[in-house]
């Protein structure tokens, strides 16, 4: 019966936004088809070309979508956290996976089959809105994504990063201004995002900092875990310049 559902289905299934104001005995009845699922990091979820028959929900953890390079480079196109979900394009057609889905951490994921969550959304007009508006901003990531690779070298692409993370901050503390930030993941995950080398990478930060443009402090203390991604942005001006933001 949906009724004896596990609670923490029903958390996960709450938690996703497109489900939001859906009627409880809907959320249960999603609940009740949730699979759970938990992966180790570096396990491989879904392959390129793989139909995508469920919705994924990230309970905990971290989920990323990778292209690999005929050359073997891998490069990170979309990363998926806590609350966040993969698939959502299976819900409105036949698709399939466009880079392979991995654990960037050990994940817990709640497993959606894409018939259940149709009846859902079909059943609520704003969680259709909420779903058409979900996908909006996942093209938009991904036009964004296309763009920097496309128009920006490494310098002009890591600058972006570094803006789009200094105004994030900005955005979340209520600031006008957010002079230090810290990036998601390690500097390796980073080099993959931005289509380059960890080499490259980090003789463009030492450009920026040797320009004055950032800082990057040592860790407070090696019991501190953001230390090593926690960089002070001294010139975000002369970065958007460099960027073209």
């Amino acid at each position: 019966m949906p009724d004896r559902c596990d609670h923490s289905h029903i958390g996960c299934v709450a938690s996703v936004p497109i489900f939001r104001g859906l009627p409880r005995d809907t959320l249960l009845q999603l609940a009740a088809a949730v699979r759970h699922k938990q992966f180790a990091r570096g396990a491989l979820i879904a392959s390129y070309g793989d139909p995508i028959d469920n919705l994924i929900v990230v309970a905990s953890g971290r989920l990323r979508v990778v292209h690999a390079s005929p050359s073997g480079r891998e490069q990170i196109v979309r990363e998926v956290g806590t609350g966040e979900f993969l698939g959502e394009l299976g819900l409105v057609a036949a698709a399939r996976y466009d880079g392979d889905v991995i654990a960037a951490d050990d994940t817990q994921a709640c497993m959606l089959s894409k018939v259940a969550v149709r009846e859902a959304v079909l059943s609520s007009p704003e969680a259709s809105i909420r779903l058409v508006e979900s996908l909006a901003r996942r093209l938009a990531r991904a036009e964004q994504v296309m763009g920097d690779l496309g128009a920006r070298d490494v310098g002009q692409r890591l600058a972006a990063e570094l803006v789009r993370a200094a105004r994030g901050a900005c955005e979340c503390s209520g600031r006008r201004e957010s002079d230090t930030v810290i990036l998601p993941g390690p500097w390796a995950e980073m080099a993959s995002r931005l289509g380059t080398t960890p080499e490259s990478l980090s003789r463009r930060l030492r450009a920026f900092e040797d320009e004055g443009l950032i800082s990057r402090p040592s860790p407070e203390s090696e019991s501190d875990p953001d230390g090593a991604r926690r960089v002070v942005i001294i010139d975000l001006e002369r970065l958007s310049e460099i960027a073209g933001l």
